[in-house]
């Protein structure tokens, strides 16, 4: 006796080793679709006549499978689907939902931006709380976005994309970014880590260290992002401002705009600093229009040197500079050195 098990999910996939059984008397159960048993030339329901030597079920727990197995009858299984099948069959349902569903095919990227800071936030919960049952729930509603985004976008006008697009891209990326890691070669962490930061700036040149800092992001995230970004260039940390390395919580006072007003005038004064230095390093000789250098590092000295004036650090300046300072009539520059070693301090 024998049982074959079809993959449920695809039961016209027959196993190869079960295709010489097929041609003589078969049983099937309930739940197989009709097209399969059909297309056999001598198949009939199980527990209907006499019990064949060959029987096709796609339930391994049917009663008439784990009968057959208990008695010693050969088992032919499909292959495990390989991982991922899963998906597929999401970007199915998705599409099936924004073509038919009346809410679905509504929505433009737009319209769920707040389901997606939603979600994004019960999966933090998630992962805080340890409970698999709701991670996973969570990583659904998460995935639930990107499908729907990039579903979306295959709609639209101008510069469409499908998933598969999406699932491209970020192939791409992460096989120019970890290759020896995907090739198999042995890498150590931090040379990994280093690997993955020069890739990313040869890929995204920027303009300016705060380039691509998403502002519309929580107060506090959006402070520790630049604080992160500012110490990776090389910014000098009595220049960091204490209003956004201290945070006063009191009555009266909306802490998350006052923090994000903060930041805020930060990134200006840092994108402010960064064009003194490209001024500087182009000289007069180059238009800005036609300057079409990559920023690139910038030295201590040169944000101290090109720091707007009236910004509060001048506790690591130069004898000369205060000096300087000083004769020029600048009666707040030791105001402005106490000030920023209380800053430091704070941090």
């Amino acid at each position: 006796m024998i049982v074959v098990l079809f993959d449920p999910r695809r039961p016209s996939l027959v196993p190869i080793e079960a295709i010489e059984y097929l041609s003589g008397e078969v049983e099937y159960t309930e739940e197989m679709p009709v097209a399969v048993p059909w297309s056999l030339p001598a198949a009939h329901p199980v527990h209907t006549g006499e019990d064949a030597p060959v029987l096709l079920s796609s339930d391994p727990d049917h009663p008439a499978v784990t009968a057959r197995l208990a008695a010693g009858a050969r088992l032919i299984s499909a292959p495990e689907s390989p991982r991922g099948e899963r998906l597929v069959d999401a970007v199915a349902m998705m599409d099936k939902l924004r073509t038919a569903g009346p809410w679905e095919s509504e929505q433009t990227h737009d319209s769920l931006r707040r389901y997606v800071l939603e979600e994004t936030y019960e999966l933090l919960d998630a992962v805080r709380s340890g409970n698999a049952d709701q991670l996973r729930e969570e990583l659904g509603d998460v995935l639930l976005q990107v499908l729907f985004h990039a579903r979306i976008a295959e709609d639209a006008a101008q510069l469409p994309f499908t998933i598969d697009d999406v699932a491209a891209t970020l192939m791409r990326k992460l096989g120019n970014r970890v290759p020896e890691v995907l090739a198999g070669e042995p890498i150590s962490l931090e040379d990994q880590l280093a690997q993955w930061e020069q890739r990313k700036a040869a890929e995204k040149p920027r303009d300016s260290v705060m380039e691509d800092v998403h502002t519309g992001q929580p107060a506090l995230a959006l402070a520790q992002k630049v604080i992160e970004r500012v110490e990776k260039a090389g910014l000098p940390a009595d220049l960091i401002p204490a209003e956004i390395t201290s945070i006063t919580v009191l009555t009266g006072i909306d802490a998350e705009n006052a923090l994000r007003t903060a930041v805020l005038e930060f990134v200006d004064t840092i994108r402010n600093a960064e064009k003194a230095i490209a001024a500087a390093r182009r000289g007069q000789s180059v238009p800005e229009e036609f300057d079409m250098t990559p920023l690139g590092e910038i030295t201590e000295e040169e944000w101290r040197a090109h720091w707007p004036s009236g910004e509060p650090a001048l506790d690591l300046v130069s004898d000369e500079a205060t000096e300087a300072a000083g004769d020029a009539g600048d009666l707040d520059a030791p105001k402005a050195s106490g000030g920023s070693k209380k800053r430091k301090g704070r941090r």
